[in-house]
């Protein structure tokens, strides 16, 4: 999974980008994620690091570029991982809370969440802080 790189993984999917729809659990513990993560084939664990080193390998932006973002990131206090839901879900056309009318539950950091509804400003501010075009 360290070969995708951020912006494919934004990107693939929607408008909007995959991340947009990808569903993580906000209420399990890092021991519970490791245990999903690598027992599950429901579930993925993605670090932002490896995606973002997957973005310099693609010439999306210079490796000193990579190394701003991540920082920045880092400095967000958002986590530097996670273990997404990448297939399995039962809900409605697929999803697991898409059609809920309140939007506000894809990020209060409990149960599912949804990964851009939660971290995409720090994601994206991350790029912006480092004056590099997000690529998604």
């Amino acid at each position: 999974m360290g070969a995708l790189a951020l912006s494919g993984m934004l990107v693939a999917g929607s408008g909007v980008g995959a991340w947009a729809h990808e569903c993580f659990n906000a209420s399990r513990s890092e021991q519970g994620n490791a245990s999903a993560g690598s027992h599950s084939q429901a579930w993925v664990t993605i670090a932002i690091a490896d995606l973002i080193a997957g973005d310099v390998a693609a010439g999306l932006y210079s490796e000193e570029d990579g190394a701003c973002i991540y920082e920045a990131y880092s400095a967000t206090g958002s986590p530097l991982t996670f273990t997404l839901m990448v297939k399995g879900a039962r809900g409605s056309d697929g999803v697991i809370g898409a059609k809920n009318k309140n939007e506000w539950l894809h990020s209060d950091g409990k149960g599912i969440d949804h990964l851009f509804d939660a971290y995409g400003g720090a994601i994206v501010g991350s790029f912006e802080a480092c004056g590099v075009t997000p690529p998604f």
